[in-house]
């Protein structure tokens, strides 16, 4: 319980909301200004201020303590986890500017000598809302609105951008994408989509199969994948719904972890919202905002994923 005298800009649940805008921009934003090194530098050591100062605030608000989201008064968290980049508070602020619910991000950080990789950290506004969970539930569309429909309009603005990088497979900055997906959990930029098919085909193995022709099999499927051609498109890259907030109203108030955000295939999102779970409720999510052309590609990732998932589970 919070204190009861405390204000509510002091109080753990304190939030700047950002409202859905009724229009999502169609046209690549801008990229923004990054700052330069001594600048992240410095800002890397105020927010190593701000991480000591959350153990304290959190005990003071009996509250846990998350090292890799780090609450903090007046409706701020401070993101420092191995995989935060300088490419996902670019990602964030080009869907912010978009139109789209996004955490406003205020300073980046760098940390060079920081353990466990954990070399760039982000300080962001906290927006409102209750997380979204998987099940095993049928999806009514009609019982979802507002909340799903903008959530499409999300998604279907953001694939009509067009890539400064050309058919490159690639951050918002055209260097590598986090995935955790791939081993170490980064992989590229790729020239194009064969290069991209090369790098994740290439780690694949018979190890979880019984029988070579059951491995056979699922190697001529996943292989499928290379007679399609697709658009690269600007995608979310982590599309599962624990990444989606709805606020009390009903309506989508943050679309959050933009982290493995870049310029993918079109059927990126989709698949990868669909492949631990074809019939699942969020698949079924994934299927009604633009999902539902990608069956094949689907096939073809979840043999992919039968062959390669030795590679990256354990990282």
């Amino acid at each position: 319980m919070y204190r009861s005298w405390m204000p509510s800009f002091l109080r753990p649940d304190f939030t700047w909301p950002r409202p859905m805008q009724s229009t999502i921009c169609e046209v690549t934003p801008k990229l923004p200004h990054v700052p330069g090194k001594i600048k992240r530098r410095a800002c890397g050591i105020f927010h190593e201020v701000l991480y000591r100062l959350s153990g304290w605030y959190c005990s003071w608000c009996d509250i846990p303590f998350d090292a890799n989201i780090v609450q903090l008064p007046f409706g701020l968290v401070l993101k420092w986890t191995d995989r935060t980049s300088i490419e996902e508070a670019v990602a964030m602020h080009m869907a912010r500017a978009a139109g789209m619910p996004v955490p406003k991000v205020l300073t980046c950080g760098e940390h060079p000598y920081a353990p466990f990789n954990r070399v760039f950290s982000i300080l962001m506004t906290r927006l409102p809302g209750i997380a979204l969970e998987n099940s095993d539930d049928l999806l009514h569309v009609e019982l979802e609105d507002p909340w799903l429909s903008e959530l499409k309009k999300c998604v279907t603005s953001m694939r009509t951008w067009s890539s400064p990088h050309a058919q490159r497979i690639c951050s918002v900055l055209g260097t590598s994408l986090r995935s955790t997906r791939v081993p170490n959990h980064i992989m590229g930029p790729f020239t194009d989509e064969e290069e991209l098919h090369d790098y994740l085909l290439s780690p694949a193995s018979g190890h979880g199969f019984n029988t070579t022709a059951d491995y056979n099999q699922a190697l001529a499927q996943a292989t499928k994948i290379r007679k399609y051609s697709h658009e690269i498109t600007f995608t979310h890259g982590d599309f599962k719904a624990h990444n989606i907030l709805v606020g009390d109203d009903g309506h989508l108030s943050a679309f959050l972890d933009w982290e493995s955000a870049g310029w993918y295939p079109e059927y990126w999102d989709f698949t990868t919202a669909s492949r631990y779970g074809k019939n699942s409720w969020w698949a079924q999510v994934a299927l009604w905002v633009g999902g539902e052309r990608y069956d094949d590609e689907l096939a073809c990732d979840i043999a992919l994923n039968s062959l390669t998932v030795d590679s990256y589970i354990a990282f």
